[in-house]
């Protein structure tokens, strides 16, 4: 543990970490352009006199009309754009899909809560079949509460998932295998959450991240070990808020997201000891990496509902970054390229198998083709949520409560055409899931310090007498909110405080007496 010993107290472990707890734009729609009246046609001259003005009349009356008849055609919209995209599946509106597109197969996994034949789960596998996407025992997730970051392999015989679940109050890496009767767990870490997976040679590789605090490690999940060292911060220097010397290891760059270029060139883009974004890059053949810094996003393109992906380029040492915008990364260092849409948030990507980035930004799909963004319009206008691209080529999109596909090998969609009902309008907001528990830090409006686990044998009355006394005249800690709360069974006692420094201060204070 670092220097200091573990200490069993209420029959439980001391954690003493520091969570985040919780905190007590309208887009502009298209304008027609304003339709100014065809301009009257000029008289021609005529017979002399009356006959002369009767036909200056006459002309300007029939110019007005013709004039009044173009204003009309103009005032009139335009139709909109005919789509490519063609509706495969119908998505139950109740829930919220991500998009697996796999050799042999299309897979979907559930984002929020789902019941299933009277069963209630936190994640779902289903698969795309005859039109309809359904759920068979076979592709259910063990326990609840799951995310899956990626399927990898073939289908129906060699799948490989990562996912992160959760425990309630911290995040579990999970690697699934497919097998005969289900999913079968190789692994479950708690504390750490998948960033990203890539394929670097023939190995199948991710990288996982802490939930709160500690250092990442890479995992290889098939093929052989990739043997790659994370960058250790420096213990004589402040890092993310700490004080030197930091009470536990940590890394240079806390891992947001992780992939690989096609050359084999490893990027982990996070937040670095100052808490600026930064780019940790491993080459191919070299063990340790170079950090550089990474440009700020613009104002107003927050990331917090916004994937952070790292995804394979068109060239051999290129890749995409997405974090809210989009960064290319080329020639050895990144560079942030424009936008699909002035304003607008880039919420998630796919690559093609050419590197062709597939973009949804504020609900419209974009392709990035050469140095510019085309749009590529959806059937009725509904809003984008997902998109992916599988190895042949097909993008498939999750929108107005359906399944959108374009290209690929075979452009057999396996629906009788017009069983798919695309939704006009916004999409029905899906069930609340449980969000995952972010780490603490300078930025979060409270901090949670979780300081024992209570044991099952431990009385509902017990009064702390070991944290009254090490609290005994410490009035700086006046302003924290000490309570005991229960969680999926499990009770924790721990404290809320207005800062992070407080939080670091009962940190310190909950390890000192405990050594």
């Amino acid at each position: 543990m670092s220097g200091r010993r573990a200490w069993w107290g209420l029959g439980g472990l001391v954690m003493a970490m520091a969570g985040c707890g919780p905190a007590p734009r309208a887009a502009d729609g298209p304008r027609a352009a304003d339709a100014a009246p065809g301009p009257g046609a000029p008289a021609t001259a005529g017979a002399a006199g009356g006959s002369r003005a009767a036909g200056a009349a006459g002309g300007s009356r029939a110019a007005g009309a013709a004039g009044a008849a173009k204003a009309d055609e103009a005032a009139k919209p335009a139709p909109p754009p005919k789509s490519a995209f063609t509706p495969v599946a119908q998505v139950p509106a109740e829930i919220d899909v991500r998009l697996h597109p796999v050799e042999g197969a299309l897979l979907v996994s559930t984002t929020n809560l789902l019941t299933l034949e009277g069963e209630q789960m936190g994640a779902a596998v289903g698969v795309l079949k005859d039109g309809t996407i359904e759920f068979p025992k076979r592709l259910r997730l063990l326990g609840w509460g799951a995310a899956v970051i990626g399927v990898y392999g073939r289908y129906p015989d060699q799948l490989d998932l990562i996912a992160t679940g959760t425990t309630g109050r911290t995040g579990v890496a999970e690697h699934h295998v497919l097998g005969a009767q289900g999913w079968v767990q190789r692994m479950g870490d708690p504390g750490l959450w998948f960033t990203g997976v890539a394929r670097m040679g023939s190995s199948l590789v991710g990288l996982v991240g802490p939930t709160m605090m500690g250092v990442p490690r890479f995992v290889t999940l098939r093929g052989p070990r990739v043997g790659l060292t994370i960058t250790p911060a420096p213990r004589k220097e402040p890092c993310r808020g700490w004080e030197a010397p930091l009470p536990y290891p940590e890394a240079e760059v806390r891992p947001q997201a992780f992939g690989a270029t096609r050359d084999g060139t490893a990027l982990s883009y996070g937040l670095d000891c100052d808490v600026e974004s930064a780019l940790e890059v491993w080459k191919p053949g070299e063990r340790r990496a170079t950090i550089m810094p990474v440009p700020a996003l613009p104002e107003g393109q927050s990331p917090d509902d916004a994937r952070t992906l790292i995804l394979p380029g068109p060239g051999e040492g290129e890749a995409w970054i997405v974090d809210g915008g989009v960064l290319h990364y080329q020639g050895g260092e990144p560079k942030r390229i424009d936008p699909p849409a002035k304003g607008a948030r880039v919420l998630t990507a796919s690559a093609a198998p050419d590197g062709m980035l597939w973009a949804i930004a504020d609900g419209a799909l974009f392709a990035r083709k050469g140095e510019a963004w085309e749009q590529a319009p959806l059937p009725d206008g509904v809003k984008a949520q997902d998109v992916a691209v599988g190895s042949d080529g097909a993008v498939w999109v999750a929108a107005g409560g359906a399944i959108l596909k374009h290209g690929g090998g075979s452009e057999a969609a396996g629906a009788a055409p017009g069983t798919i009902q695309v939704q006009k309008g916004p999409p029905p907001k899906p069930k609340p899931s449980r969000p995952f528990p972010e780490p603490g830090g300078p930025t979060c409006p409270q901090n949670l310090v979780v300081l024992y686990t209570f044991s099952k044998t431990a009385p509902d009355d017990y009064d702390f007498p070991l944290t009254r006394k090490a609290l005994k005249g410490r009035t700086e800690f006046s302003p924290a909110r000490f309570v005991v709360t229960r969680d999926m069974g499990q009770r924790f006692f721990a404290a809320f405080v207005p800062s992070w420094d407080l939080a670091k201060k009962l940190v310190d204070c909950s390890i000192s007496f405990l050594t």
